[in-house]
């Protein structure tokens, strides 16, 4: 998975604002480039590091659901 960038980021570095023609270089490094932006947070579901969680509603929130309640009688 790679870094995600904002729709306006221009597509070479040298058309960007913070480049330094001096120096043939970006003033902020790649870790702080203006245009990086955070990936959202994904949804946290009650199949959330369940290892049968690819679809819901899963057997892992069966087993989840009845390993808290102590068991079944």
């Amino acid at each position: 998975m790679g870094n995600l960038y904002a729709e306006d980021k221009p597509k070479d570095c040298q058309y960007c604002y913070w480049w330094s023609p001096q120096k043939k270089s970006c003033i902020l490094t790649k870790e702080r480039c203006y245009y990086l932006i955070k990936a959202p947070e994904p949804k946290k579901t009650p199949c959330t590091g369940c290892p049968y969680g690819r679809v819901e509603p899963c057997i892992g929130y069966c087993l989840k659901k009845i390993m808290g309640q102590g068991g079944v009688e």
